[in-house]
């Protein structure tokens, strides 16, 4: 009798540990709720895109719901490690400015945060409540915190804190959140890094305008 040679996806399943196959099922997940919300998200997709099966996801994930927690909160914990730290004392326009080229580039890479923030946001819910108590009033907490301490030292705009953060949301990663539909109207120039950098620089001329902390 021939034995069947193990596919590839064959060996990739057998091969993972535990925690990878969960890592995985969390970036497939992330893309899933990004494009079709939480209540049109399939765990079946998931698994599937995840290269792995259905009842994997039962045994990491108690339910749906805790699979998009931590979903958000594994993207999250990706955009943190990818900006440098902020809210402490960014007292000069070159370490705000960092931290902004930092969460643009981040936004350009992984799009599916802003878009799973913006399918939420629309209407009231307790995932709504969740994401801003957890992830989003901290954040805001620290942004406006730290662009207290710029404006302390007569840099940047003349703009408080929330407008900042509307900026950097809703200008900065809607940009690449929407990137289909600018695109087509030829305003978004691709997902490559000149284009996170190229629309850094636009952010940063409204927040750090020449002559106000800015060369």
């Amino acid at each position: 009798m021939t034995r069947a040679t193990p596919t590839d996806d064959t060996v990739t399943r057998t091969r993972r540990s535990s925690e990878h196959i969960a890592r995985d099922l969390l970036d497939a997940a992330a893309i899933e709720f990004a494009a079709h919300g939480f209540a049109g998200a399939s765990t079946r997709r998931i698994a599937q895109r995840a290269g792995a099966h259905q009842p994997q996801i039962n045994y990491h994930f108690t339910s749906k719901d805790q699979l998009w927690r931590s979903t958000v909160d594994h993207l999250f914990s990706q955009m943190d490690s990818a900006l440098p730290a902020f809210g402490g004392d960014p007292s000069t326009s070159d370490a705000f400015a960092s931290v902004v080229r930092s969460f643009v580039r981040f936004s350009a890479e992984r799009p599916e945060l802003d878009r799973i923030i913006n399918l939420e946001a629309t209407v009231p819910s307790l995932r709504l409540d969740w994401l801003v108590a957890t992830h989003l009033a901290p954040r805001f907490e620290a942004l406006s915190a730290g662009w207290a301490a710029l404006r302390d030292r007569g840099l940047g705009a003349t703009l408080t804190g929330a407008e900042v953060w509307e900026v950097l949301i809703g200008f900065g990663a809607l940009h690449f959140a929407n990137a289909p539909m600018l695109t087509l109207l030829g305003i978004h120039g691709g997902d490559d890094l000149s284009e996170s950098d190229a629309h850094a620089d636009r952010i940063l001329a409204i927040l750090l305008p020449a002559g106000v902390g800015r060369p």
